[in-house]
């Protein structure tokens, strides 16, 4: 249940980063790995770009290197 409570949170947060009503700076530091994740998500589905990413996150855009 609190994975959840915190991937609705994050998804929250991502929302309000990209209406520009909040900044990554802003995001309690629990929820920011969350708020990365979705936002490299959103470059790997070609919703945001690698510059806007940066633009979003402050953070050079890098592919997520986890292989399981």
């Amino acid at each position: 249940l609190k994975a959840m409570a915190v991937k609705a949170i994050a998804h929250s947060y991502w929302r309000s980063i990209k209406r520009g009503a909040r900044t990554f700076d802003g995001v309690l530091d629990p929820v920011k790995e969350d708020v990365r994740t979705l936002a490299r998500a959103d470059v790997a589905d070609g919703v945001i770009t690698q510059e806007e990413y940066q633009q979003y996150i402050g953070e050079t855009y890098e592919p997520a290197t986890e292989t399981v």
